[in-house]
């Protein structure tokens, strides 16, 4: 198992980022990368190509490539380490324990609802809405860094993503947006995001041909990228690795159904479940009986002894989003409600070496 590492990983990335824009930071920063941040550069680019692990970039490009010659170091994710959790504590620079994004699904009260945060759908319905409004964004919003780089007034931020800021679609077109970016005046930190290999291994498989391929186009494309641009210091990480996973299904045990409130919630890595308060004894002997080899069963105060979602101040909606047990993946296997929920070749969020390491890659263009 891999445990997060939150002196040495994204959250103080994305720390040092605020540093080096004379921002106040919420955390440790990267001292190593502090150093190079202190040179002084017109722009700060953070690329993040979502799932791009340490294990995607060693399996898929040579020793020689242009992204593994400038790997800086292997830093950590997030817990779990997964888009949602991960992308908001670099936007945040908070840990998920503070920021409360734990997980592509989450439970709210409020409307009794499982809730499916990007898309704004009940976990499971087929895109069915979950409210008239954004459910995560009323109930767990946040600030960005951008917000504290504005205010130190050291440069602006400008985000660059399929989804917000300039918003881009094709994968040259994030290459060309961050080049045209970066040739604006003034001092700039650039995000540029975008979702593959993820995407790509979601449906393949981490280590097919297709990843592969896509893997190689990434590392040309940042190469060239690199050739046109001045004063500017790129660093390149990943949210989370990949590891492919088969599924199992909770429908399938009906002793473990009968003790549920609900169905599970956060990530089918990292799953939040709800015990009828009458039946916790049950479950957790059928649950180990059932997943004991291939999960880690912990009790909502053992998740908090072991500090795995960060420190920090604790979100107000913390506990209930990780519900009584948290049971977190450790092998390669992930947990779905029933054969109908969505079914992934490769995944992420459990506790293997695959998913939490990711790297960071520095060039400096002067």
């Amino acid at each position: 198992m891999r445990y997060p590492d939150y002196e040495n990983g994204i959250v103080n990335l994305s720390n040092s980022i605020l540093r080096g824009f004379g921002a106040p930071t919420k955390h440790k920063t990267l001292p190593e990368l502090d150093a190079i941040l202190d040179k002084g550069f017109h722009n700060v680019v953070l690329m993040l190509f979502d799932g791009m692990g340490m294990d995607a970039l060693e399996h898929h490009l040579p020793e020689d490539s242009f992204l593994r010659c400038h790997l800086f170091k292997t830093i950590s994710s997030v817990f779990p380490p997964t888009t949602t959790a991960a992308t908001t504590s670099i936007l945040s620079g908070l840990t998920p324990y503070e920021h409360g994004w734990l997980g592509w699904s989450l439970y709210f009260k409020e409307i009794d609802k499982i809730v499916d945060l990007y898309p704004n759908t009940v976990k499971d319905s087929n895109g069915v809405q979950a409210a008239d409004y954004h459910v995560a964004g009323k109930y767990i919003p946040f600030q960005t860094i951008g917000s504290a780089i504005d205010r130190a007034g050291h440069g602006r931020m400008v985000t660059i993503a399929p989804f917000d800021g300039h918003r881009i679609t094709k994968h040259d077109e994030l290459f060309s947006t961050v080049r045209l970016i970066c040739g604006e005046p003034g001092n700039k930190f650039v995000y540029a995001y975008w979702n593959q290999p993820d995407d790509i291994m979601h449906k393949t498989g981490c280590h097919g041909e297709l990843a592969k391929e896509m893997m190689g186009r990434i590392n040309r494309s940042v190469e060239a990228l690199c050739g046109t641009l001045h004063d500017t210091l790129l660093l390149v990480i990943a949210d989370h690795g990949h590891i492919d996973t088969r599924y199992k299904f909770i429908c399938d045990y009906p002793q473990i159904v009968s003790t549920l409130e609900r169905p599970f919630a956060i990530e089918s890595r990292s799953a939040a479940f709800y015990v009828k308060s009458d039946c916790r004894g049950r479950f957790e002997a059928e649950f180990t009986k059932a997943f004991g080899d291939a999960f880690l069963l912990l009790t909502r105060d053992e998740v908090l002894e072991k500090g795995l979602f960060g420190s920090g101040a604790q979100h107000p909606r913390f506990l209930e989003s990780i519900g009584d047990y948290l049971a977190i993946a450790t092998g390669d296997v992930a947990l779905a409600f029933s054969r109908e929920a969505r079914q992934f070749v490769s995944n992420h969020a459990g506790l293997t070496e695959q998913e939490m390491d990711v790297p960071l890659i520095v060039i400096e263009n002067r």
